[in-house]
């Protein structure tokens, strides 16, 4: 039974965080994962220095997958020296950029009529 996860990868800036985003990316598909939506923000300063590293890389995977599959994805994570922090959770996948947009309207079209 699939179900929805979120991950949260912090890669060392240092290493090529791209690399690293599409090696994780063919881990989740050859794990039986389904991606939904990969959401990079970037290179960001992190609250508190990780192995004397200000900045880090982050990226959010949201995908779809049988729980047996989290472990090998959580192992891979701890052992690769790139990824200076990561996390897993069940979640919601997020709706699409497109269904967004579609939600926004509707949300306002909700809000005209409660205001009338």
């Amino acid at each position: 039974m699939s179900r929805a996860y979120e991950m949260a990868l912090i890669v060392d800036t240092q290493e090529n965080a791209d690399e690293t985003i599409s090696r994780y990316e063919s881990l989740l598909v050859d794990e039986g994962a389904t991606v939904v939506n990969i959401d990079r923000w970037g290179v960001r300063r992190l609250a508190y220095p990780i192995d004397k590293r200000q900045q880090g890389d982050y990226t959010f995977f949201y995908f779809e997958a049988d729980p047996g599959a989290i472990a090998d994805v959580e192992r891979a994570c701890r052992l690769d020296e790139a990824v200076l922090r990561h996390l897993i959770l069940q979640t919601e996948i997020p709706p699409q950029e497109d269904d967004a947009e579609e939600a926004a309207e509707e949300e306002a079209v909700v809000e005209e009529e409660v205001a009338e």
